[in-house]
């Protein structure tokens, strides 16, 4: 999801694209488009605490292995294909697979797992099979992250005061359907955003994810908006600033997350904030709020 390098910035960055005539310029700003990871809920963050969980998990399990080890392995699978491309296998047996892989690649596949102490009573020494284990550590990692899923703190406020000052909003997230879902369900986002985009719906109909242009010209379809009226936040150079672009938009915008130089061939962002909650800053020098501008 992420680019491999990022901008230096100030909390707010006011970047030059002299692509744009000072015509399209001046066009109102009537929508805001949003990423969801790492843009809207610090979902890294939430992935770390469910990690440590399967560290914790298959100390429990298999005593003195090395959990973070095989954290390590199993991200590296992840990495390589965390869904099945040809999507007929389940989201969660496909990743507790890979948590097989990763146990596997550990060398900790063929090892005895031991059943949980609160368990050994009431049943037989069993040894849980490398498939039952891999099943257990990634229905903890779904339970403990989705269990602490929540809004940056600040999204709430920013929305209502958006909402507020007329503009239309639409989140664009990427990632599997069967991913995306249940995080947009735990956060209510309906509730909260008119308009969502789940790139995995879009794959699953014949169309393209983020950075395609047409997830963006969609977003604008569903706000009743011209690319040149929008704006897009997120977090990643590769899909949302690079996406923004190609679209068109008015401007994009780059949550940074305090990230460290990019490179001179990527992506670059016309506006940088270090969070989310630093967009009524960029919103108003754009000219759709009211507030202490950049100038």
């Amino acid at each position: 999801k992420h680019g491999s390098s990022r901008v230096s910035a100030s909390p707010v960055l006011l970047c030059t694209c002299p692509q744009r005539t000072n015509e399209l310029c001046t066009m109102p700003v009537r929508a805001v488009f949003f990423d969801l990871d790492d843009t809207l809920v610090s979902t890294s963050a939430h992935d770390r605490s469910a990690f440590r969980a399967c560290v914790q998990l298959i100390g429990l399990r298999r005593p003195g292995s090395d959990g973070e080890a095989l954290v390590a392995a199993y991200r590296r699978q992840l990495s390589k294909a965390p869904w099945d491309p040809e999507d007929r296998v389940p989201i969660s047996d496909w990743r507790a697979q890979l948590w097989v892989a990763a146990l596997d690649e550990i060398g900790q596949a063929t090892a005895a797992a031991v059943e949980p102490p609160s368990l050994v009573a009431s049943t037989s020494s069993r040894c849980a099979s490398p498939a039952e284990l891999g099943a257990e550590l990634q229905h903890r990692f779904d339970e403990v992250r989705l269990g602490e899923f929540a809004w940056v703190e600040g999204v709430l406020e920013l929305v209502e005061r958006l909402g507020a000052a007329g503009l239309r909003m639409c989140v664009i997230t990427n990632g599997h359907s069967d991913v995306q879902h249940p995080k947009l369900k735990v956060l209510r986002a309906s509730d909260l955003f008119e308009h969502i985009i789940v790139g995995g719906d879009e794959v699953r109909a014949g169309r393209l994810e983020k950075p395609d242009a047409g997830i963006f010209l969609k977003a604008c379809e569903l706000t009743g908006v011209a690319p040149m009226e929008a704006v897009h936040v997120g977090d990643s150079l590769s899909s949302d600033i690079a996406g923004a672009i190609a679209a068109g938009l008015r401007a994009s915008i780059w949550v940074s997350l305090g990230s460290g130089p990019v490179s001179e061939n990527c992506p670059r962002p016309d506006f940088t904030v270090t969070s989310i909650t630093e967009l009524p800053v960029v919103l108003v020098e754009l000219g759709c709020l009211e507030g202490p501008s950049l100038s």
